[in-house]
Order: C-alpha cells, then sequence, then structure tokens
C-alpha cells in the first residue's frame, strides 16, 4: 500500500480528480454512440379471422417463449363490477373444452417449462416458456381456452372465494398496497381509469356467471388479441402452427374502443395524512397526471424517469437517500394509462418530521428541474442507463423479449424497432427536457398522501 504524506495529497488529488473526470467524459460520449443493432430476425403476420403474430427468431437455445397478450385489463371492468378483468385471468386456468382445471399448469411443467399471467390496467398476458419441441402443445392450449372456456357457477364462486382470500392476506402482508389504489382514484378520479385492479369485496360478490361470459365473448377473441413467439423456431414453421391452431377460431363482431376519460369529478384531497394501525413505518406517496403527451414527448418523459427516480444516480434517490439520509427506501417511475402518464413516488421513513421535509425537498427538486437544464454529463449518463435497460429487456431472455415486443405492439400497433427508438432518445437535448418539464410539472397538481403508524 502506497500512503501519501497529507500535503501530497492535496497536490495529487486535483490532477486524478480532473483525469478521471476527463476519461469519463470520453468513455460516456463514447458509448453514447456504440447503438449495437438488433441480433434476432423479428417477423409479423396477421390470420383472416385478425389475430396478430410476431415471431423473434433466436436459436441461441432450444427453448421458444410464447406471450398471448389480450387488449383488456381493468379499465374494461363495468361499473361496480371491478376486478372482472382480473376473475378473468383466473378463469382462462379453470378449464376448457378439452382441457380440465388447472391441466394446462399440468401440461406445461410436465414438458418442463414455466408459466404465469397477469393482468394490467389495459393488458392481460398468459405466458409460457418451454422446449422449443414443445412449442405445438402451447399454442394447442392457449388455442383452446380462447376457444371454448367453460365457465359454471361452481368455477366462478371458487375464483371469488380465492380473491377475496388473496385480498386479506394482501392488506396484512402489504399494508402500503391499499394507498398505491387510493392515490389512482386521486390521479384519475373516473371509475375506468382509477378504480382498483383488484375489486372490493362487494364488486367481486356483484359479479356473475353472465357477466363473465359476456367479458370473455367479448374481449377473448383473435381481433384483440396478439401472440409472440420469441425463441428456437422459423418464422414460416411458426406461422404454419398458428394458423393451424388459431386461423379456425372466429373472429369478435368488434372490440369496443377504450372508455372515455372524464376526470372532472374531484374524489379526495391532493394531501392527505392516514393514520392505520397495520403500517409499522411511516411512508410517502408522491403522484402527478400528466394529460395525454405526445408521441414524440413520450421518449423524453422516459429520460425524466431516469433523471429523476430510476437508479441510485438519479436525483430524488440521491437528495433523498444518499445525501439528505431522509428516507429508507426510495421507488417510482412512469406509468401509462392508454393517453394518460403519471409519475408515482413511493418513500418510506423514520418518522413524520423526515416525511415532512421528503415532500418539501420533492417539492423543490421538481421545481428546480424546470428552471435549469441538466448537464450535458448528466444526461448522457440517464441516456446510457436508458439504453441499458432497453437492450436488457429485449436481450436478456426470450420471455423478456416477448413481454417487451407484445406491449409495444399494443400500445403503438406496429412492430418494435429498436433502432428507431434509440434515435429517438438520442435526440433529446437539456432544452427539449426542460421544455417538458415546463409544460407538466405544475406544483398545483402535485398529490401527496401521508401514511403514518398509530
Amino acid at each position: 500500500m502506497i500512503v501519501f504524506k497529507e500535503r501530497q495529497k492535496k497536490l495529487l488529488f486535483p490532477v486524478w480528480a480532473s483525469l478521471f473526470v476527463l476519461l469519463l467524459g470520453l468513455w460516456a460520449e463514447r458509448l453514447e454512440a456504440q447503438v449495437p443493432a438488433f441480433p434476432y430476425p423479428l417477423s409479423h403476420f396477421k390470420l383472416r379471422n385478425g389475430l396478430e403474430v410476431i415471431v423473434c427468431e433466436d436459436s441461441t437455445l432450444p427453448v421458444v417463449s410464447v406471450v398471448v397478450t389480450y387488449s383488456v385489463g381493468s379499465v374494461n371492468d363495468p361499473e361496480n363490477k371491478g376486478g372482472l378483468a382480473l376473475m378473468m385471468q383466473y378463469l382462462m386456468f379453470q378449464g376448457s373444452q378439452n382441457v380440465g382445471p388447472m391441466q394446462h399448469l399440468m401440461y406445461i411443467q410436465n414438458a418442463g417449462g414455466e408459466l404465469n399471467a397477469s393482468t394490467t390496467f389495459d393488458k392481460t398476458f398468459f405466458y409460457e416458456t418451454v422446449p422449443s419441441n414443445q412449442l405445438s402443445l402451447v399454442l394447442w392450449l392457449e388455442s383452446d381456452r380462447m376457444n371454448s372456456l367453460e365457465v359454471n357457477e361452481a368455477k366462478v364462486a371458487r375464483i371469488k372465494d380465492l380473491m377475496l382470500a388473496n385480498e386479506q392476506e394482501r392488506n396484512l402482508q402489504e399494508p402500503y398496497a391499499r394507498y398505491f389504489f387510493l392515490m389512482d382514484q386521486i390521479l384519475f378520479p373516473d371509475f375506468s381509469y382509477g378504480h382498483s385492479p383488484l375489486g372490493t369485496k362487494e364488486s367481486i360478490n356483484s359479479i356473475t356467471v353472465e357477466d363473465v361470459l359476456a367479458f370473455y365473448r367479448r374481449y377473448y377473441v383473435p381481433n384483440n388479441a396478439v401472440i409472440c413467439i420469441s425463441g428456437d423456431i422459423k418464422a414460416p414453421k411458426a406461422r404454419e402452427l398458428v394458423a393451424r391452431y388459431f386461423e379456425t377460431i372466429p373472429g369478435g363482431n368488434g372490440v369496443p374502443s377504450y372508455p372515455q376519460a372524464d376526470f372532472s369529478s374531484v374524489v379526495s384531497s391532493r394531501d392527505q395524512l392516514i393514520i392505520d394501525p397495520l403500517v409499522s413505518t411511516p411512508a410517502l406517496q408522491f403522484g402527478l397526471r400528466l394529460d395525454k403527451p405526445q408521441p414524440e414527448e413520450k421518449p423524453v418523459l422516459r429520460l425524466f424517469e431516469y433523471l429523476l427516480i430510476n437508479g441510485k444516480s438519479s436525483r430524488l434517490y440521491k437528495l433523498l437517500v444518499s445525501r439528505e439520509r431522509l428516507a429508507l427506501y426510495l421507488s417510482g417511475g412512469l406509468e401509462d394509462r392508454r393517453g394518460f402518464t403519471s409519475l408515482k413516488i413511493f418513500l418510506l421513513a423514520n418518522n413524520q418530521i423526515m416525511i415532512d421535509r421528503s415532500k418539501k425537498l420533492i417539492s423543490e427538486e421538481l421545481n428546480r428541474f424546470k428552471l435549469e437544464m441538466v448537464s450535458e454529463r448528466e444526461l448522457v449518463k440517464a441516456k446510457n442507463k436508458y439504453r441499458y435497460d432497453f437492450w436488457s429487456q429485449l436481450t436478456t431472455t426470450n420471455l423478456s423479449r416477448a413481454l417487451t415486443l407484445s406491449e409495444f405492439y399494443l400500445d403503438r400497433g406496429q412492430l418494435l424497432d429498436p433502432d428507431n427508438e434509440l434515435a429517438a432518445v438520442n435526440k433529446i437535448t437539456s432544452y427539449s427536457i426542460l421544455t417538458l418539464a415546463r409544460k407538466y410539472l405544475q406544483e398545483t397538481k402535485y398529490c401527496f398522501v401521508t401514511i403514518l403508524p398509530r
């Protein structure tokens, strides 16, 4: 170990620091210029019944992932029937014409595969990863429940009991979760856009078999779905298999458009204090609704997320966790809701004083963000992190790639072009960040929910 004398330290540190900063800047600029080409062939086709199919070829491993995405989610829950979209997800595993209850799971696991499903605001995903020689099995299973799901009183009652038990357990194990949905209601005071996707005890119990069947026939149809197959498969073979299992399924009678949002009503205050005996640590939620950003603004807003909240080098993380040590935990980001976007932040702190201080600093940092341009170095760092995450989603696993491609297609109505997406991010300047910050960061629209233990 080399030990410098104090005077030598004072003389040498600025030299080494300057050299390090210079090299870091050159390295960042070089990274920004390096944009790899997407290495996996992409293709797209459409069946006569309206089913959209995306194929991504990757022969690295003898596995394949299949994602079937329906363009339906909690936004489509009928009034006073909150939780129906999620109930439909569960019922899709309860048996169809040729497959018994939960046999779908057994078939995939016996083939050495994995599967899961999820329901979001506007999409429902069903996905499997299996050895590539089992692709036919997956497509048969998915086509069978798309075409001939069997629903009865007993199955609906079973899923109701499951959902209510899950909700009770969630309230005990994740007491903060209910306040995430409260923030949604504050930001989106409209049933379709702001209600909890989990539903309530009353709404779940009100759902009938007729409600389920109407929902299934309306939304679980080929012309409201996208299938993405990613892995060890060639496009012509994938087309042959998909057509074999899905082309005879009749399309729906026109899928309804998304409901129009009406945010004229005010559900509650924009700054709330809640005392909850189930929580053990004080928490703070922040929310801001951005009304209908333009398509060209979306990449800029994505960099907002990286600059402000995404990662340990983001401004709010450094301010609240690293520097001021106010927050024990901090997370957040952007969330899209069919034309609307929200910025959300959640943090845990030791006491109410730290929560109040955090509220003040969040507002000050957001206001500073619209007064001062970000430095070029900070912008380059955010772009590089975005680029890394973007490529990770598309290259880490077949499943993450298929999910990303499916979601993009349903959001944009076109196949993802990675080069175009990254080119749009590369064009963003500090001035474009500042311009959009001044447009959307309006302090009168900031929403806070403080949750304190009793």
